[in-house]
């Protein structure tokens, strides 16, 4: 089974969990008296919004190029990540307003037993999404997958977190019941902190920002040992949904042939690709190895470009 076949298959998994936790949660939450529970039944029903988004935007990224899209579809990708970030900077909110609401209404009602165990089935279930979509996410090289692999893991966290408050009302009694809203509270601020986290990560994306350092100094690195080149400059990679794109001029020989040339290049994009699958395109420029071609000139760093001696 191939990783985009595997990574709809745990969507879609993902898909009817988040619904069947999300309705248990909140009427076992509302009938017992949990107001954590309630929040983090909503929570698993806010996670519908990013199961929908990673579908649409694994579809809608595999598509190839078109007339009107001629570098293909993969930013839609970031997008989607992007509405996942909303919704839990949304529901973060929500979930702040609520607990101060509920600590400031001084309820006094200890939640049910049963509250206690819905919120533990919930961290089994949700930890298991967690590893498994993160493991196709790896394989994949998916950051799609992955963002939805970690929105499991808040949901483990907000269960846990719920079942905490739960448990200490549970054990201390009604003077201590208070613990339920602010457990909501506490959902609600590592909520909010991984949805700056992931906007952040599609923000950059969208405007063509750098991929990490030690990816570009990699990428670099199998330019050199190609025999035939004998320098390169004006290195650029940006990421391109959960892909990659870089481009550069490649320096040879100057007496060689332009098919001598190109070849040269295409065993140096061979190199590159053969050990980073998530380059989606690799351009490269071939320039003879002559002064006025033979430059420092930058990647994202400011660092200078590698290259050996002019002939």
């Amino acid at each position: 089974m191939s990783s985009y076949v595997e990574g709809r298959a745990v969507t879609w998994l993902s898909l009817v969990l988040n619904v069947a936790l999300g309705v248990l949660k909140v009427l076992v939450g509302w009938v017992g008296n949990s107001r954590a529970l309630v929040a983090d039944g909503l929570h698993s029903l806010t996670d519908l919004a990013s199961d929908v988004a990673v579908l649409v935007g694994m579809s809608v990224a595999s598509r190839p190029p078109d007339a009107n899209h001629p570098y293909g579809h993969h930013k839609v990708a970031s997008l989607a990540t992007l509405a996942i970030a909303g919704s839990l900077l949304v529901f973060a909110g929500l979930l702040i307003l609520d607990g101060l609401r509920g600590l400031q209404a001084g309820d006094a009602r200890v939640p049910d037993l049963l509250t206690l165990v819905v919120a533990t089935l919930s961290i089994g279930v949700k930890e298991f999404l967690f590893w498994r979509t993160r493991r196709i996410a790896e394989a994949a090289g998916s950051r799609l997958l992955l963002a939805n692999a970690w929105h499991h893991r808040t949901d483990s966290a907000s269960s846990l977190v719920a079942a905490a408050g739960i448990g200490a009302a549970l054990l201390l009694g009604p003077d201590w019941a208070f613990l339920d809203a602010v457990a909501s509270i506490v959902l609600a601020g590592w909520l909010a902190l991984e949805g700056f986290r992931l906007l952040r990560g599609a923000v950059d994306d969208l405007v063509d920002s750098a991929p990490e350092q030690a990816l570009v100094d990699d990428l670099r690195e199998h330019i050199l040992p190609v025999d035939g080149a004998v320098a390169y400059h004006d290195f650029r990679a940006r990421r391109i949904g959960d892909r990659v794109e870089a481009d550069f001029h490649l320096l040879v020989e100057p007496t060689l042939t332009i098919e001598e040339g190109h070849l040269i290049a295409h065993r140096v994009k061979e190199a590159i690709l053969a050990r980073h699958p998530e380059v989606l395109s690799l351009l490269i420029h071939v320039e003879p190895a002559l002064p006025e071609h033979h430059k420092n000139r930058g990647v994202a760093d400011g660092s200078l470009d590698a290259g050996g001696p002019l002939p």
